[in-house]
């Protein structure tokens, strides 16, 4: 049977054991993931869940077994609480042992709320059998098996590799290191992207809380690349259940003209590739749909991996004509 629990009402050891053990694991999908990523005015998420779920008593102790979870992210928008996929999660699934069919779980979610704005999740192909106001789209993010390792790099990612290797060897005191303190790269990422994107001050605190419970985890690494002391580059690397995902990443113009994010990417493929046993099959480069991006990721070997992104609205004349005034409002201001 198929329950809604709110947050407060899940039980994070079940689920979590849930996660961990699905045939599509992720780290998204965990409780402490999903309360950082929401962990702003106005968001929350909730779950569907199929299995043994206690009734909600107070003081009663937790002892549900979940056969599979499904988080569902939200967001208040227009005085009601609509599906709505956070930043710094790239798409999120029905976590279960084995494949099970998605209908039962989304039509739940369509009858439940009735907007979605969008709601990524890794499905290989679209869900039959859900209301037509339900829009599908297939996306994809790239990955690269570390089996293929830097045999699956194309010949001119070979070439930009040796082109760095050399800029590198003239450039004084040029330096990869780790660490542990994220401010560096997000003034980075101030500094030589946010204008063209678009983002605002909370992103940024978000960010700060996503990144302190990864650490608290055990599971990020961050690296940095230097010229002369000073920053040119930096990407954080997450790994769990298996995939290492590229989460987050900046570069100034040096660090773009010394291509020293695909230095940081070839270090850490190289990393993995002489490792006795891998504890990461993949690595995920978090694509977004530009071909410029995607074409820089193929060029490592990076295959595409899809996943469905999800949107409908059955929302009044009234809500739409709102909603209609507030976009247009954006790009008068915009």
């Amino acid at each position: 049977m198929l329950r809604f629990l709110t947050r407060r009402q899940i039980d994070d050891v079940a689920w979590n054991q849930c996660v961990s053990t699905a045939h599509n694991a992720l780290l998204y999908g965990h409780t402490w993931y999903l309360d950082a990523v929401t962990n702003v005015p106005d968001w929350r998420w909730e779950g569907l869940v199929l299995g043994n779920v206690p009734e909600p008593v107070v003081g009663y102790e937790r002892t549900g077994q979940y056969k599979a979870v499904l988080p569902i992210p939200l967001r208040r928008r227009w005085g009601r609480w609509v599906v709505y996929q956070p930043l710094f999660c790239q798409f999120l699934a029905i976590f279960s042992p084995q494949p099970v069919d998605a209908e039962p779980f989304l039509r739940a979610v369509f009858d439940r709320y009735n907007h979605a704005s969008t709601w990524n999740l890794l499905l290989e192909k679209p869900a039959f059998g859900l209301p037509d106001q339900v829009r599908q789209q297939v996306r994809y993010t790239h990955v690269l098996p570390f089996r293929k390792g830097t045999n699956a790099y194309t010949a001119d990612r070979r070439m930009n590799l040796r082109r760095a290797a050399r800029r590198i060897g003239n450039v004084p005191d040029w330096q990869l290191r780790r660490s542990t303190d994220i401010e560096p790269l997000l003034a980075l990422f101030r500094e030589n992207h946010a204008t063209e994107i678009g983002v605002g001050e909370w992103a940024y605190d978000l960010f700060r809380g996503v990144f302190t419970v990864i650490r608290q985890q055990g599971l990020g690494t961050l690296h940095y690349a230097y010229v002369a002391g000073q920053l040119v580059a930096g990407a954080l690397f997450v790994e769990q259940h298996g995939r290492i995902i590229y989460l987050f990443n900046a570069a100034n113009a040096e660090g773009r003209q010394l291509n020293a994010r695909s230095i940081l990417l070839d270090r850490l493929i190289r990393d993995e590739q002489k490792k006795a046993t891998m504890s990461a099959q993949l690595l995920d480069f978090e694509s977004p749909a530009k071909p410029g991006v995607v074409s820089f990721y193929e060029s490592f070997g990076a295959e595409p991996q899809p996943y469905i992104t999800l949107t409908w609205s059955r929302l009044g004349w009234l809500e739409r004509a709102a909603l209609t005034g507030l976009k247009q409002l954006k790009r008068l201001i915009s």
